[in-house]
């Protein structure tokens, strides 16, 4: 009798153990996933990629098979899609990326001149400048430390771009088995329902990728454009600038116009006051016209969880929480669809009661 009653506290004991066991240990793999979050990232963003790109890998295969009546294995379709995407990456950075540093070097070196003659000169009758005008033309020397910084920050950009591009490949060839290995964490009764969900995901990932490059294309090469005919010094590295801003939502466009507007302004008035109104022109033409034709209607998420995600993945991951946002919003609310609408809300089966009622076309 007595061992029959310590037989429940020694399992207990056990279950109690156990438990901050579990705690512990998830825990630490919370904070090993936190120390991790730059690869993390890393990881994230490829598969965005991945899931952009790999509806074209299956197109393709399409195509071959109703063209020349053969199936076409995997690994070559995506090199047919992909190889173009990494001949793309490389001659930009043969072609573009070195004149983009020299413009950037030529910009410093007369960055000095230009505040001189712009803004000291026209400011020293009111205002004492000479601490300023000191420090300009004085020999700043960066310390070693920070020039080590910079040489390893520039090294880890090269690393992780040629990691991104490593794991988007292998991500591609290897789609279907990372799929059925996700889909192992599930039991068998709901695997099918867990891989539509899954091609769900990915179809709004590739449209958001393909949208997202529409529309920085068009914004770059308007920029390009427009600066050029505004004779505006630098126009390359800016309109590259501008592109890479339309992949941060909400402020990016504005904080990619600000360098545009301080260089004009050092050069002249009638230069600043030209890219301020194509400035202010572009991005109500952008959120009147190409950004409902192009993304809304590709990703259908409302202003409001753009915001929210934008707020919280900015400050969590700084910049590229705030480029992921988007993707993160999108993959949210296709799992919100699945766990809380059912297929008949989904598919406006009206008539039955309970139904969640949309708003009439």
């Amino acid at each position: 009798m007595a061992s029959y009653i310590l037989k429940p506290g020694r399992s207990e004991l056990e279950i109690f153990t156990r438990k901050v066991l579990i705690v512990i240990t998830f825990g630490l793999a919370l904070a090993l996933l936190w120390e991790a979050r730059g690869v993390l990232v890393l990881i994230f963003i490829a598969a965005i990629i991945a899931a952009g790109i790999a509806p074209a890998v299956h197109r393709v295969r399409l195509l071959w098979r109703f063209w020349f009546h053969k199936r076409l294995a995997r690994g070559p379709a995506v090199m047919i899609v992909y190889l173009p995407v990494l001949v793309g990456v490389v001659l930009f950075a043969i072609l573009v990326l070195p004149r983009v540093v020299a413009e950037s070097r030529e910009f410093s070196a007369q960055m000095p001149q230009l505040i001189e003659r712009n803004i000291l000169a026209p400011l020293e009758p009111y205002v004492p400048v000479n601490f300023i005008r000191k420090e300009l033309h004085g020999k700043i020397q960066l310390p070693r430390s920070q020039v080590f910084a910079y040489m390893r920050n520039a090294a880890t950009a090269i690393a992780s771009v040629m990691a991104v591009l490593f794991m988007v490949a292998y991500m591609l060839v290897d789609a279907e088995r990372l799929r059925n290995l996700m889909l192992l964490v599930y039991p068998p009764e709901v695997r099918g329902d867990r891989r539509r969900t899954l091609i769900r995901v990915a179809n709004r990932m590739s449209l958001w990728l393909s949208g997202q490059l529409l529309l920085s294309g068009i914004m770059g090469v308007t920029t390009f454009v427009a600066f050029l005919l505004l004779r505006v010094p630098y126009a390359l590295p800016l309109a590259i600038l501008a592109a890479v801003g339309e992949f941060i939502p909400m402020i990016g466009p504005t904080l990619a116009a600000i360098p545009a507007l301080a260089l004009s302004l050092l050069h002249s008035h009638w230069q600043f006051w030209a890219v301020l109104a194509f400035a202010v022109l572009s991005q109500k033409l952008e959120n009147l016209v190409l950004v409902p034709r192009i993304m809304s209607r590709r990703m259908s998420i409302s202003p409001l969880a753009v915001f929210i995600a934008f707020m919280i993945g900015a400050s969590v991951l700084g910049i590229a929480g705030a480029i992921i946002a988007i993707p993160v919003a999108a993959i949210v609310q296709v799992a919100f669809d699945e766990a809380f609408v059912s297929r008949r809300e989904r598919r406006q089966d009206v008539d039955r009661a309970g139904t969640l009622l949309r708003k009439a076309d």
